[in-house]
């Protein structure tokens, strides 16, 4: 794992990694505390980038590849901070021999398998939850989720074809890996006596996973931050898992810039619960474990109090406890949740980016510094396995200077 932290203001940047990085060797797992994870994009313009997650594309390191690309590329100061990003997939996707036709079926095996697994686990929760059923059954539905998954978005507009993919690349994949489809499918299901439904919709998983805008497998976060043509400094961060048929799948997923309005912002990647808990006064599982419980209790009122209406016509006792847990339950839970969230960005978050807005560029590097550092320190005071650690990489970008290191593994 990894935690980095980006900490900016109206005059400068600093973007902060720690050097772990988690191997699994024989079901164990091993930490290296060398990994270099934070680059200025290329000599002499004002941008870094910084990766998460997964620390290699279709078997090559990250750092090889941003390597490859400060090396042999050339580009020079660009309009807008994602066209920074945008020339650095352009790069990749041309070195063919990085990623050569002869291993694309293998990693479009390794994508799909990634998403089956994801499916037998959301199965096993379906079953940890109290759902009942054969397995077929449990499967089934765990399936028919993913399948809804990747035509909509929770707010239930339709989800879109990612735009990495030229128009009509679902017919490709189908036509150019059928084999391949087969091959993982037939291994994944093979032992379980699916309904001729369900291996229809996987079958559209395995197009969809590919072109749909949604990232079920195993995935690397970029994180590009610095100066583009604006006068103040912004992040903007990309989801990157495969490479298929030559074209590297990928979407935005973030994007923040310091403008007249916005004066100060920290941004958060990867494995950084304790600087949440710092800046939001409370650890991120714990908050939501409190929010489902206080659902879950506040629907449960809901049906003690109504249990113990009088004598009511039945169908209209039904009517009411429909019509509270539907709108009233979630209005009440809403208004819970937005007076918490106020409170804690006034006493909690609000100061911290006061001071930020007023703060040096080494202000601003220090304080990078000690959120992941304070990440670090809990992974080593709770005897949890040291996934984040080791040297702290932090560098400074401003208009007039430019990228900077402020602190540097070997240096």
């Amino acid at each position: 794992m990894t935690s980095e932290i980006v900490v900016m203001n109206q005059r400068a940047i600093a973007l902060a990694a720690d050097s772990a990085v988690t191997l699994l060797d024989s079901g164990k797992i091993i930490v290296r505390n060398d990994q270099k994870k934070l680059f200025n994009l290329a000599e002499g313009l004002p941008v870094g980038v910084m990766f998460f997650g997964v620390a290699d594309l279709m078997g090559h390191p990250w750092d090889v590849l941003i390597g490859d690309y400060r090396a042999r590329a050339t580009p020079t100061a660009m309009r807008q901070l994602g066209d920074y990003a945008d020339s650095l997939f352009a790069h990749l996707e041309s070195l063919e021999g990085f990623f050569p036709p002869s291993r694309h079926k293998d990693e479009y095996k390794r994508l799909l398998a990634s998403v089956h697994r994801f499916i037998f686990r959301y199965a096993y929760y379906l079953q940890e939850t109290g759902v009942e059923g054969p397995d077929e059954a449990i499967l089934e539905r765990a399936i028919e989720h993913v399948w809804k998954r990747y035509q909509a978005y929770p707010d239930g507009r339709p989800r879109p074809d990612l735009a990495c993919f030229p128009p009509g690349f679902a017919a490709v994949v189908e036509r150019d890996y059928n084999d391949a489809i087969c091959d993982i499918t037939g291994y994944s299901f093979s032992a379980f006596s699916l309904a001729l439904e369900a291996r229809k919709r996987l079958r559209d998983i395995a197009l969809w996973c590919v072109v749909k805008d949604l990232f079920l497998e195993d995935i690397t976060g970029l994180v590009f931050g610095g100066y583009s043509d604006e006068p103040y400094p912004g992040t903007v961060t990309y989801t990157v898992s495969a490479v298929i048929d030559g074209h590297i799948k990928r979407a935005r997923s973030e994007q923040t810039a310091i403008d007249g309005d916005m004066h100060a912002a920290i941004s958060l990647y990867a494995d950084s619960e304790a600087s949440y808990a710092f800046l939001r006064g409370v650890d991120v599982d714990l908050e939501a474990r409190i929010y489902g419980v206080f659902q879950a209790a506040a629907g449960e009122l809901v049906d003690n109090v109504i249990g113990r209406f009088g004598d009511i016509d039945p169908a209209q006792r039904e009517s009411i406890r429909r019509e509270a847990q539907a709108e009233l339950v979630p209005q009440a839970v809403e208004t819970s949740y937005e007076a918490i969230n106020a409170y804690q960005q006034k006493t909690c978050t609000d100061p911290v980016l006061a001071v930020i807005e007023i703060s040096t560029r080494n202000d601003l590097a220090e304080t990078a510094h000690d959120l992941v550092d304070l990440n670090i320190l809990k992974k080593r005071i709770t005897a949890q396995n040291p996934t984040v650690g080791g040297a702290i990489d932090v560098a400074v970008i401003s208009r007039d200077t430019g990228f900077t290191w402020w602190k540097r593994q070997g240096a």
